[in-house]
């Protein structure tokens, strides 16, 4: 593959039109991954004794498989809709089948960013790079959790720089949307993810640029 460049001006600007398109049901979905995943997780956190019990621990568990199963729903949609696959609201909760791979794959994935932002900062940053993809390679291919994160790595070789700057630029535009009460997450959280999945898709056509034709704006 040859050396590819992120059109970011393009690439967002085509999000932009997608999330317009399909404002009401974005704006549904997040609402939901909010209300059902992020808002309890919180309150737990916030309400949780100093000294865990097995109770506590139970429960932190829990929540965090339900936010990760919304998280891989809320992706699907995302890749769907910027794809303009047909879509509907079943997409987010209908994933029970590849789950598990996910719920593993994500597991390592934050475990070895943690542990290389612990170690020197950058190898944490570049694991969170080369295997950033995996969630789109399970959720297409319904692929295990080893084989997705490999592909990722696979796919994202030839990118470092253009994702690292794609990466500051996602959380920089959320850090923004969290900034305005947190509202402006409805809007930034689902935008950065539909960029991300434009970028896997471009990738995986092999396109000569990024956005690829079809996600140009």
């Amino acid at each position: 593959m040859e050396q590819l460049s992120i059109d970011l001006a393009s690439l967002f600007k085509f999000c932009f039109q997608q999330y317009k398109s399909y404002a009401s049901f974005i704006i549904g979905a997040a609402l939901t991954f909010i209300v059902l995943a992020v808002i309890p997780q919180v309150y737990f956190m916030m309400r949780a004794p100093e000294t865990p019990t097995v109770e506590t621990q139970f429960i932190s568990f829990l929540l965090t498989a339900v936010q990760i199963f919304l998280s891989l729903g809320f992706t699907k949609l995302m890749l769907l809709l910027v794809q303009d696959a047909p879509v509907s609201v079943a997409d987010m909760f209908n994933n029970f089948r590849i789950f598990f791979s996910y719920f593993v794959a994500s597991f390592i994935y934050g475990l070895a960013v943690s542990v290389g932002l612990l170690l020197l900062v950058l190898p944490g940053i570049w694991i969170a790079i080369r295997f950033q993809f995996f969630p789109y390679f399970i959720i297409e291919n319904g692929d295990s959790s080893f084989t997705a994160l490999q592909k990722s790595f696979n796919l994202s070789q030839d990118l470092l720089l253009e994702l690292f700057v794609f990466g500051v630029a996602v959380v920089f535009l959320n850090l923004i949307g969290a900034l305005l009460f947190g509202i402006g997450i409805i809007f930034t959280y689902p935008l950065t993810t539909m960029a991300t999945a434009v970028i896997y898709r471009s990738l995986i056509e092999e396109s000569e640029t990024i956005p690829a034709n079809s996600y140009q704006p």
